[in-house]
Parts: C-alpha cells; structure tokens; sequence
C-alpha cells in the first residue's frame, strides 16, 4: 500500500524494522542501512544510468542476501569525468522518486586507503522531517575490464509499492581479484594489509558461488596489470597470526567456521591453480570446493 503521508511512512517502517530485527540491533542497523543504499542507488539508476558499477562489500551483500554482514558504505566505479561527479552526485540525491526519502550529499576531506584516488562523500538521509541515516559513498575512476552483473537489492520497501531496484555490478570474478589485490598489496609504510574483510569476504564466495575460471584468471591479471603495484603471487599468501581474533569475529557473524587456517585452505584450492598457472579454465564448484571442467569432471 501507498502511505498518504511520510510520518505515517515512517511509522510502518519503523515497526517492520523493529519487528523483522526481533530484537537483533545488528540486523536492525544492516536493514536501516540497506534501505537508503536502496534509495540512493534507485536515485543513480534514474539520474545516472550506464555511468558507474556497484563494487566492494555491498555488492557481495546484495548477491549473499541474508548471510551478509553489516556494511557501512557504498564503493562505486564512475565512468564520468571527475570534475562533473559532486554535480551528478547531487542531483540523484535531490532526485524525487516520490520515497518520501530526502538525501544530501558533502565531499569529505576523508582519505579512503584505497587504490586509483578514490573520492569520498557523505551522504545524509532524512524522513519524514526527521534524520533516518548517514553513510559513506567512495567513488574509484572508472572499472577494470573485469565484466559485470545486474544484481537486485531486496525487497525491504515492497509493503509501501516500492520496488527493488536492478543494479549494476562487478563480477564476482572481478570482486575476487579485487579482494586478492587488495589482500596481497603493501600499504602507506610497508604495512601490510589488516583488511580481515577481504579474507572473509574470498571464503563466502568460495563456499557459495560458482565462477568461470578463465575470467578469474583474466580478472586477475587485468586488476593486477592495471594497477601496477605487485604482481600476483604465486599462491594464496598465509594471512598474519593477529588476524585470528578478528577473523573468529567476522566469520562467526557471518555463519562460517571461525578457524582461519581452515579458511585459508579454502580460498587456496580456489585460487592457487589461477595464481600457479594450472588453471586456464573451468568452472569452480562450492559444493564440491573444487575445479571442474565442462563436463564436471574435478580438475
């Protein structure tokens, strides 16, 4: 149903929030922050179409459904010129869709650690007259040739005639050589990576998607190549002993064995064939943890 008002709105959501948490504050902050990523993404679909492809967290999030752990931001590729992005940003924030959502949007002098100079905004949501939520939008220049999907956000809104909206996305190859990348590179001073995320995030999909190998493994080169930090390693490095705890933390809240060796072994029977050359094709298997070619036989 269509509600007369946005209070009244408000309201109906804000009991279907509380009630679809039952009393689980981390589902509810992962549901608030879902339904204005829903909003704000439908505004860019409408203002900005074919001009920028979700990545990063959320776009695992909205692919894993209810396994998804809490993200706090959305990472976007942008196809347009930089100078045109605060203008293009706003206007989708002003965009009526007739929600009863109002968002605002400010560049922040924030310096995300991430590669090609990404930008970072912070966007306001209000409703009803009232603040809903805030949250971080990072914009990278432009997208590896790594291919994408459409993926649907979820049906959050259905009960006021809002629908889910189709978004563009990376490739699940391309979030995988991403998160490599992002897993095996230095950072400012020789740090290594302490994105436990990336870990977790390779480990889902490595239990619950399939992938095409020989776009893994171009997905790999073409990020590592593009980028021009390191080269890929031979195979899946070990991660740091301090990571345990953490990684218990991440993995417990998202279903998944909280032993990071046992992760680890994982995501090294899925990439270490791409990473050592043995592998040029073929389809990976979650059932199974295992390469497959064509005809499903294991490799």
């Amino acid at each position: 149903m269509r509600y007369a008002t946005s209070p009244a709105f408000r309201r109906a959501l804000e009991d279907r929030l509380k009630t679809g948490a039952d009393g689980d504050g981390a589902r509810l902050a992962r549901d608030r922050k879902r339904i204005v990523f829903d909003r704000m993404l439908a505004r860019l679909v409408a203002v900005a179409p074919e001009q920028w492809v979700l990545k990063g967290g959320f776009a695992l999030d909205l692919r894993l459904d209810d396994r998804a752990r809490s993200t706090k931001d959305i990472d976007l590729a942008w196809m347009v010129d930089a100078e045109e992005l605060l203008d293009v940003l706003i206007e989708a924030a002003t965009h009526d869709l007739g929600d009863y959502f109002n968002f605002a949007v400010e560049r922040t002098d924030d310096s995300p650690e991430r590669f090609g100079g990404t930008v970072r905004f912070r966007v306001s949501a209000d409703l009803a007259g009232r603040p809903f939520e805030t949250f971080v939008v990072d914009v990278g220049a432009g997208l590896d040739d790594v291919g994408s999907d459409v993926v649907m956000t979820p049906d959050l809104l259905g009960f006021a005639g809002i629908a889910p909206v189709a978004v563009p996305a990376i490739s699940l190859e391309g979030q995988v050589a991403e998160k490599l990348h992002a897993y095996t590179r230095s950072y400012e001073g020789g740090r290594v990576s302490s994105r436990v995320k990336d870990l977790v995030a390779l480990v889902l999909i490595a239990q619950w998607f399939t992938l095409d190998g020989g776009a893994l493994r171009h997905g790999v080169n073409t990020v590592f190549s593009g980028r021009a930090l390191h080269r890929p390693p031979p195979r899946m490095p070990s991660p740091p002993e301090q990571w345990q705890a953490p990684y218990r933390r991440l993995a417990d809240a998202v279903g998944l064995d909280g032993d990071i060796d046992r992760g680890h072994d994982i995501v090294c029977v899925m990439l270490d064939p791409i990473l050592d050359g043995r592998l040029r094709s073929g389809e990976w298997c979650p059932d199974l943890g295992q390469w497959a070619d064509g005809n499903g036989r294991r490799r």
